[in-house]
């Protein structure tokens, strides 16, 4: 009996053995016993395709650019696409939509650019500027409802009985002297139409425009000629002054244009170009350099701005950049405005044995100053260098054909909003309203004072140079030169814009 019992645990052990040792596909898939309903089985699925490889996704093609170079109505569109100039254009041109104020003698009417329907063709100044080719210039075109501009106008009135007439308004110092506008009234239609279709195109003019009233345009270049004699014998020295208005490109008044004064910083205009002519762009210390050297009319600035134009940073490389500026002047016609010292450098250079150049004894016309030889300038040509660089400003003129490679139209502009920062208020400015736009640079020494530039005025935008001289072996305080200088920038803007007279 325990034969057997032992006999049945061995079967049972042996058993176990050959259940565990069971490969694992007869574990995980058993057979169904006999006589037991067999469990369904899920149809075989296909196996998945393999994915493809990913190709790379093209490359978007780029929007196209205007061509470098490439100027609308005065701003470089140059390298931009399509979206970037319609928003730059919008920018810069946003002004020409505001309301022009008309002025014609005692009657005033403002004018919304909405209400006559005046359009800025951005789409396709746009599409000119994508097809044009490097450095093209594209002028602004604007488009408005003549007649609606006609019926505006004609809230001016009508022409008075009595025909308009100028007049010289003077105080008890002759130095304040203002032409005055009596009588007259209503404007000419066409004449009017025409000035107002030239300032809805200019960008930077002011919003103010005066229009000629019926029978007088203003007071004749001769009138003006006569009062600026008036006032200069009043000086009883040596003045030197001349007009020249930027509508018509031409003199309208001088006197001693060509007589030869110290230019003393006047010439910083010309350092100022140089550097522009010279260099592609600004680091911020040379930007400052030029901030201080037309705002506060710092000397020692302007020497490290004709240093940083010659490549360099010293009194000798201002000496080197002061040569440069002076050939360059000459080169674009203007022999009788030079720097060939730098300034407060005449002690250094002498030490250190340094040779440098110096004018003649006697140079320019009579009547003659003491002007010194290394620093100089004339009216006429002081107010050229302004000249040149509005034209650029406007994308023309001989300074963008000569320096293409570094100037532009945009850049141009930028020296013309630096000169407007200038910080003297003194001199021309003071006998300008408060809020023209004055593009200037001043300078004075012991015996001379100057100022010149551009101003912009309701009436037309006119340059002016004016220079005075006095020989003396003191100093002249600046209350002396003063009123002079502002008395002759009032007299000239009372010419474009004369004072209304009192009824």
């Amino acid at each position: 009996m325990l034969d057997r019992l032992r006999a049945a645990t061995l079967l049972v052990a042996l058993m176990l053995t050959l259940s565990a040792c069971a490969s694992p596909e007869a574990q995980a898939n058993p057979q169904p016993t006999r006589g037991a309903a067999a469990a369904p089985t899920a149809a075989p699925t296909a196996a998945p395709s393999p994915a493809p490889a990913p190709t790379a996704a093209p490359s978007p093609t780029p929007a196209p650019t205007a061509a470098q170079g490439v100027v609308v109505a005065g701003v470089d569109v140059g390298g931009l696409t399509a979206d970037q100039a319609q928003q730059k254009l919008a920018r810069e041109l946003a002004p020409l939509l505001l309301p022009l104020e008309v002025r014609a003698g005692d009657q005033r009417v403002t004018l919304d650019p909405a209400a006559i329907g005046l359009r800025l063709p951005l789409d396709e100044l746009i599409g000119r500027a994508l097809a044009a080719k490097a450095g093209d210039k594209i002028d602004l075109d604007v488009s408005y409802d003549q007649a609606k501009l006609r019926d505006a106008l004609g809230a001016l009135g009508q022409p008075g009985a009595a025909p308009p007439a100028i007049s010289v308004i003077s105080s008890t110092k002759a130095i304040s002297r203002s032409f005055a506008l009596s009588g007259g009234g209503g404007v000419d239609i066409d004449a009017a139409a025409k000035q107002i279709d030239a300032r809805l195109r200019a960008l930077g003019g002011a919003r103010r425009l005066t229009l000629a009233p019926s029978g007088a345009a203003r007071p004749t270049p001769a009138q003006l000629q006569e009062q600026i004699e008036a006032i200069a014998k009043q000086w009883k020295d040596v003045a030197g002054v001349y007009v020249y208005d930027l509508a018509s490109g031409q003199e309208i008044a001088s006197l001693n244009k060509d007589t030869v004064f110290s230019a003393a910083s006047t010439i910083k205009v010309a350092i100022m170009l140089n550097a522009y002519v010279s260099l592609d762009s600004f680091s911020a210390k040379q930007d400052q350099a030029l901030k201080k050297m037309i705002i506060n009319s710092d000397n020692i600035a302007a020497n490290a701005v004709l240093a940083a134009a010659a490549g360099g940073s010293g009194t000798e490389d201002a000496l080197h950049g002061a040569e440069q500026m002076s050939a360059m002047l000459a080169e674009l016609g203007l022999p009788h405005v030079y720097l060939y010292v730098p300034f407060e450098a005449t002690e250094y250079l002498a030490q250190k044995k340094v040779k440098f150049k110096l004018g003649p004894k006697r140079d320019g016309a009579a009547p003659y100053t003491d002007s010194g030889r290394a620093l100089r300038a004339t009216p006429a040509e002081m107010a050229q260098i302004y000249l040149l660089i509005d034209q650029c400003s406007r994308g023309e003129g001989r300074l963008l054909e000569k320096y293409a490679q570094r100037l532009s139209a945009k850049r141009c502009q930028e020296m013309l909003d630096r000169l407007n920062d200038n910080g003297d208020r003194f001199r021309m400015r003071s006998g300008l309203p408060r809020d023209a736009r004055v593009e200037h640079k001043s300078g004075w020494i012991d015996d001379m004072q100057a100022d010149v530039g551009i101003v912009r005025s309701p009436g037309g935008d006119f340059l002016i140079a004016t220079y005075l001289w006095r020989s003396t072996k003191v100093a002249i305080p600046d209350k002396v030169f003063q009123p002079f200088l502002g008395g002759f920038a009032r007299l000239v803007y009372s010419y474009y814009n004369p004072v209304v007279a009192s009824k």
